[in-house]
């Protein structure tokens, strides 16, 4: 895990470079969570989910501050569709807190378990940090996946076939754009896959993970799943309204988990006894 000091564009919560075994298999998302799997799990639509947002008068932690979420984020109660982006089914979920998420996996599991399609001690489950970053770089180490990051201003070349990110987001883009942006997510799917066949890792949506977020702890761990306790909880891989060095396969974020936003969302893993 991390990044080598001679990655351009590395940031120091990237280091010290960690080895990392994991022991125990895994199985990810092809693609972030959509639209229309969230609603078949939770029977909520994209709006409906903005709407009950909007009006959520709960008083959450974000770092210390005790807000209502509309007000933490500056959000308009009655005016939904300035911060909305499209609603089709293809795109990915979006407007999730690391808490939806987690009750997606468990309402998931739960429904997998009913249907006898789940096996005991298998779970459906956010990612750990460290099986999210195994998992985009599907057996590179340059900064992408499909090689290194150099930029040319805004541009990254390496980028465009892989991810959507602020050099080529608004390419294209038609419909309701957050804030008037001019852009937003994409259907999931459309860039190339890494060598697993994993799409979407890098750019679209950021992508929470279990993790609390803390320091890499150098040399050598097995099956790490980060600080005990936190203030923020990780995300990774950038988003459409990210740059360029956002995108990379170290590069971290960190958030507060009630928070949710037009650039963020998420994608499931399938672990065993985790």
């Amino acid at each position: 895990m991390g990044s080598p000091s001679s990655e351009a564009g590395r940031k120091g919560d990237e280091s010290p470079q960690t080895e990392v075994t994991i022991t125990k298999e895994y199985w990810m998302g092809k693609t972030e969570v959509t639209i229309g799997q969230w609603k078949a799990v939770t029977g909520l639509s994209i709006r409906e989910q903005v709407i009950n947002m909007l009006n959520d008068d709960t008083v959450y932690d974000f770092g210390g501050q005790k807000k209502i979420l509309r007000d933490y984020m500056r959000f308009d109660r009655n005016n939904p569709d300035k911060i909305m982006a499209n609603e089709n089914d293809s795109l990915p979920m979006y407007f999730v807190s690391w808490n939806d998420a987690m009750r997606f996996c468990e309402k998931l599991t739960a429904q997998e378990r009913a249907a006898g399609r789940l096996p005991d001690g298998y779970a459906y489950a956010l990612p750990t940090e460290a099986q999210w970053e195994y998992a985009c770089r599907a057996g590179t180490t340059t900064a992408t996946f499909a090689g290194p990051l150099i930029t040319e201003g805004r541009d990254a070349p390496v980028l465009n076939s892989i991810a959507w990110y602020s050099g080529n987001s608004k390419m294209g883009y038609q419909g309701r754009s957050p804030n008037n942006s001019s852009a937003g997510p994409h259907n999931a799917g459309e860039k190339s896959a890494n060598a697993w066949g994993l799409q979407d890792m890098p750019g679209n949506l950021w992508e929470w993970c279990r993790d609390w977020y803390g320091p890499y702890p150098g040399g050598k761990v097995i099956d790490p799943a980060g600080p005990a306790t936190g203030t923020n909880r990780v995300d990774r891989g950038g988003s459409w309204g990210s740059g360029a060095n956002d995108e990379r396969s170290a590069n971290r974020a960190a958030n507060p988990q009630p928070e949710k936003s037009a650039w963020r969302g998420f994608r499931v893993a399938l672990t065993i006894n985790n």
